[in-house]
């Protein structure tokens, strides 16, 4: 017999994916935000 939980597995695991893409795209836009690493504004200066 299976215990009651609160959540189930597949809305935990949808859960966690989305908020590793959205710590994913956090880090990202901050890398891209520092002038060392901006590889975008590099483009489109020439």
């Amino acid at each position: 017999m299976r215990p009651d939980r609160p959540f189930d597995f597949r809305t935990i695991a949808i859960l966690y994916t989305l908020l590793g893409l959205v710590v994913a795209l956090i880090i990202h836009f901050v890398v891209l935000s520092s002038p060392e690493y901006n590889w975008l504004s590099l483009l489109g200066s020439n």
